[in-house]
């Protein structure tokens, strides 16, 4: 996957999968805690002076917070860390971010049914969201004809 912003001096160094979370969109990209499942991944070797550019591009530390997390490459097990939301609520991403992610997916081989996983519940979320609202309205018209 191209990152836009060019970390010159990472690279990556292959994929694996964090087990434990699952794979949300609040408008972007984040994982969150959710037992027996896991969220496939691209793992770079960070260079140092590649960090304050990529923590700036993901918003760190009032958008995105990072978390050490374990995962498996190869056979062995490594730490690495990962940008976690800090607030938001579920909801559908833009069609362009989506297809950005997309594109990452199929370029690393990544499995892609996370990925549609993820938007198919963002997108029923938020029709549950919109039918509740609806259903607060109506019930407030109601009250107010009695």
């Amino acid at each position: 996957m191209e990152v836009s912003f060019a970390i010159a001096d990472s690279q990556v160094v292959g994929v694996s999968e964090i087990k434990g979370f699952e794979l949300e969109f609040r408008g972007v990209a984040t994982i969150v805690p959710k037992k027996n499942m896991k969220v496939p991944v691209l793992i770079w070797e960070l260079d140092e002076r590649d960090l304050p550019v990529l923590n700036k591009y993901e918003g760190f530390p009032s958008f995105y917070r990072q978390k050490k997390m374990p995962f498996e490459m190869d056979g062995k097990s490594y730490e690495g860390m990962a940008y976690l939301m800090n607030r938001g609520t579920i909801s559908p991403p833009s069609p362009q971010y989506y297809n950005t992610i997309l594109q990452g997916y199929r370029e690393n081989g990544l499995d892609e049914s996370y990925l549609e996983t993820a938007l198919e519940n963002s997108i029923y979320h938020k029709q549950l969201m919109e039918m509740e609202y609806e259903f607060d309205e109506l019930n407030d018209d109601f009250q107010m004809k009695f």
